[in-house]
């Protein structure tokens, strides 16, 4: 299993498509950086919590897309030669969708860290800010809901048609565009820019950062259904097929 995992891992960092979105969203991460962040949101420091994580919410947008191709993949013609290969290992159908969940979200991290480690480049050389703890658990909040309510989803569709994973990339681009404000938005960009206009700021002008309680039952809410679609997912490979 170890050794499926190693070169589904493989296949995927080498393919054209995750090579080239790194690039994309390095170069979307740093422009974003330069041009948005560097004037920090809704009136506070461009290294404020808000202010990253503004800036990973609009990342994250690509990393799901990234995702989202590469899952749609799973479910297309081509695929069908790969699995010539794994069928003929003892594998399981739910261990297979463990194993592609698995890569996906190897991938998915990666394009978080690569957006992160440019951030820290960004705030240490030209704010030399360096107190990152504070966004840990933002970012923890932020991106797994995210990465396990996509995939969840797009398993789902997947397995009724390759067609339908497309579709919700596509909603999930519109989503990520909109402007949506209230703690439910998926990426956090429109909550994370206008939810600290709404508190009362400090001697300096700023509003400090809060934990809202809405904002976290909005993530566990997220999270507790991508964790329900994984394995509804799961359970569905399992089922037998009647004759």
């Amino acid at each position: 299993m170890i050794k499926i995992f190693g070169y589904e891992l493989k296949r995927i960092l080498k393919s054209w498509l995750f090579l080239a979105m790194l690039i994309a969203n390095g170069v979307f991460a740093w422009f974003v950086l330069a041009t948005e962040i560097v004037m920090g949101i809704a009136y506070t420091a461009p290294f404020s919590v808000w202010s990253y994580c503004t800036y990973i919410g609009k990342t994250m947008l690509i990393a799901v897309i990234t995702v989202l191709l590469m899952l749609a993949g799973y479910y297309g013609k081509k695929q069908k030669q790969v699995e010539i290969l794994t069928l003929a290992t003892p594998i399981t159908p739910a261990q297979q969708l463990i194993l592609r969940t698995a890569v996906l979200s190897v991938c998915f991290f990666l394009l978080y860290i690569e957006a992160a480690v440019l951030a820290a480049v960004f705030y240490s050389s030209l704010f030399q800010y360096t107190s990152f703890g504070a966004y840990v658990m933002p970012s923890v909040l932020l991106v797994v809901p995210c990465f396990l309510f996509a995939t969840g989803l797009g398993h789902i569709l997947g397995r009724v048609h390759q067609s339908l994973v497309y579709l919700l990339l596509a909603i999930l681009f519109i989503v990520g565009l909109g402007s949506i404000t209230n703690a439910f938005d998926l990426f956090g960009v429109g909550y994370f820019s206008t939810y600290p206009l709404t508190l009362p700021v400090d001697s300096s002008g700023e509003a400090l950062y809060v934990m809202d309680g809405a904002w976290v039952a909005a993530r566990l809410v997220y999270l507790v259904i991508g964790v329900l679609l994984f394995i509804v997912n799961v359970r569905i490979k399992y089922k037998p097929t009647r004759a």
